[in-house]
């Protein structure tokens, strides 16, 4: 009876062994297959995340090009807002409007609320003028130029540079105000 209870133990043992083996080796295949699943799921979601991208960049690419085109467009039927230096490229290209230089400082909380006026709603610039601005603290040679002592103050000039009005203004509609005919 020994014997056969030893054998009855060993076949146990040999198929818990063999059970054992079996299903470690399944789980790791099952680890396999789902590790291979999480790669291709990764590698499609970073293709679609590609894709979107591409797609959104070609968006934006497109509406820079539209806001260009409506902007062209826009500039025939309101003014412009243009830094000194974007007006000194190319001064000829106003030589159409009426210039006014807005001298403008980063400082100075009046001509913040100006700029973020005419910022939000460029239209609000009547068409054939074009507000240039002029920072107050680097543009000391046409502070001295037009005499101006104080920020927010616009300058009309004509197509010489000569000085054809000249005022103060605390916000945008009393700076479109003061612009001569």
């Amino acid at each position: 009876m020994n014997k056969k209870a030893l054998v009855i133990v060993a076949v146990v043992v040999g198929l818990l062994l063999v059970g054992g083996g079996v299903f470690a080796y399944s789980n790791n295949q099952s680890d396999k297959k789902e590790q291979e699943k999480m790669a291709m799921e990764k590698k499609a979601t970073d293709e679609a995340m590609m894709k979107n991208e591409a797609a959104a960049m070609e968006k934006d690419k497109m509406a820079k090009e539209g806001d260009a085109m409506v902007k062209d467009d826009a500039m025939s039927k309101q003014g412009s807002y243009v830094t000194l230096t974007d007006y000194n490229k190319d001064p000829s290209k106003y030589a159409d409007s009426k210039k006014v230089y807005f001298f403008h400082a980063s400082w100075c909380p009046i001509c913040q609320g100006i700029d973020k006026e005419i910022s939000a709603d460029m239209s609000k610039i009547p068409a054939g003028v074009t507000l240039i601005k002029t920072d107050f603290d680097s543009s000391t040679d046409l502070r001295q130029k037009y005499g101006v002592t104080t920020q927010y103050t616009f300058v009309q000039v004509d197509n010489s540079g000569n000085e054809t009005a000249q005022w103060s203004a605390t916000s945008l509609q009393k700076a479109i105000d003061g612009i001569k005919s």
